[in-house]
């Protein structure tokens, strides 16, 4: 946590966790003066009455809507271990597209733990780089003889409009 907010010292405000918990990554971001917004499906579990009961952001939205923000307002945009492999391209194309959307110019995308099968690899590679974001890091490592791990932190570049 400490190595991704060294990439960009003092600009990271405000942010959004993308995923499913508790809002663990909004509390340890709280330590360090960032405001995450936390968006969590309740699968099976009361999901965001946790977040709000921890004194956090909480966010129910499904997959397919956009987010409730204004273009270019969050600072930090991290997901992890929730759209993986499984996910279908298109859908992930609007997340993807929706995110690029909120996400300031020079703020960060931190994809941590996406996993996917080794023969769908360049099509979610290709997903996550279409936006040509500047790579500050970008690894994929075994997760079994089938599977692989990308974990990545990607700076969106500034746009002409």
């Amino acid at each position: 946590m400490s190595d991704v907010l060294a990439i960009k010292p003092g600009e990271m405000r405000i942010g959004l966790d993308f995923g499913v918990g508790t809002g663990t990554f909004a509390a340890r971001m709280r330590e360090q003066n960032v405001t995450i917004v936390s968006t969590a499906l309740n699968l099976g579990a009361p999901f965001n009455e946790m977040i709000a009961l921890r004194g956090l952001v909480p966010l129910f939205v499904t997959l397919n809507q956009r987010l409730p923000f204004f273009d270019n307002t969050m600072d930090l945009i991290h997901t992890s271990g929730f759209l993986d492999g499984w996910i279908n391209l298109q859908l992930m194309d609007f997340i993807l597209f929706d995110w690029d959307r909120v996400l300031r110019p020079g703020g960060l995308l931190w994809i941590a733990r996406f996993f996917c099968s080794r023969k769908d690899l360049d099509d979610y590679m290709y997903m996550f780089l279409q936006f040509r974001y500047k790579k500050h890091k970008w690894v994929i490592s075994a997760k079994s003889k089938e599977e692989v791990y990308l974990s990545a932190v990607l700076e969106k570049p500034p746009r002409s409009l």
